[in-house]
């Protein structure tokens, strides 16, 4: 019996429609938003209420921002791709055009863009994904990446240990069921091989077989990703700011890969600015 043949059977079971189950949820509606939170120095409070404001927050028209003295916090208009910089102390109200200053607070400060971040718009009309629910539960569990997009080749796969001296069998195939990678590791993640080239657009699924000592029966886990398509490879490209470039345009860069579904990417960017920066986040969207 080929060896190779008969551990890639499972997975191309999921393909004849035995295994995968597709679950789509129905978005929250809410308000959408008019700015983007890209950069908060010191102490800023969102009214009604008193929320901090972090790093990515969406703020709805009509809320007031408050910035405490020495503080300061720059916010992305959606509606035109401009940004405003609000220097404490002081309160002003979001407005899709600009931020009014309220109370005698000082008029905001516009300031240019770099022109391939003017074009970020967040979807305000999210629905949660369909993705694989995957086969059992328990270890090891599928990391990354999982229902989300990658940019480019350079993919590392990830998932938590079966046990100690465990060993698992990796498998990848394309959208229409065809095995292009079965590979045997005792870690647990994989970088992608040079030799296997993605294809911008299409969706791939991968699966873990786990083998634990002492284990009962292996485990099979299996989950989904998709490659960006050209397109928006190219603007995210054209959008990666350089080592120099302004805090906040960085922030927006990961607001982008978000919006691209890029999570993973994103997360890296996230990262790398709070080392910088030690502020608040707003949850990934």
């Amino acid at each position: 019996m080929n060896t190779a043949a008969h551990h890639a059977r499972p997975l191309r079971a999921v393909f004849a429609g035995l295994v995968f189950a597709l679950a789509l949820a129905a978005g929250t509606a809410h308000a959408a938003p008019a700015a983007l939170v890209t950069d908060v120095v010191g102490d800023g409070t969102l009214a009604p209420g008193a929320e901090p404001v972090k790093l990515l927050a969406e703020v709805a028209a009509g809320r007031i921002v408050q910035v405490a003295a020495n503080g300061q916090v720059t916010l992305f208009l959606l509606a035109d791709g401009s940004e405003y910089l609000l220097k404490g102390p002081g309160r002003w109200r979001v407005t899709p055009v600009a931020p009014e200053a309220q109370d005698g607070a000082p008029a905001p400060q516009k300031r240019a863009v770099a022109a391939p971040l003017r074009d970020v718009r967040l979807r305000t009309d999210r629905v949660a994904q369909g993705g694989i629910v995957m086969r059992g539960g328990g270890r090891p569990t599928l990391l990354t990446p999982v229902n989300e997009a990658v940019l480019d080749n350079d993919v590392r796969f990830a998932w938590d240990s079966y046990g100690d001296g465990a060993s698992y069998q990796f498998e990848l195939v394309d959208q229409a069921g065809q095995k292009l990678l079965l590979a045997e590791t005792a870690d647990t993640e994989l970088r992608l091989p040079a030799a296997v080239q993605l294809q911008p657009g299409q969706t791939y699924y991968w699966a873990i077989r786990g083998r634990g000592t002492g284990a009962s029966a292996p485990a099979y886990r299996v989950a989904e990703f998709r490659v960006v398509d050209a397109d928006t490879r190219r603007r995210i490209e054209a959008a990666r700011p350089g080592p120099e470039a302004p805090f906040s345009e960085r922030v927006l860069f990961a607001a982008l890969l978000e919006d691209a579904d890029a999570r993973t990417a994103a997360g890296t960017v996230r990262r790398a600015l709070a080392s910088e920066r030690p502020v608040a986040w707003a949850p990934s969207r």
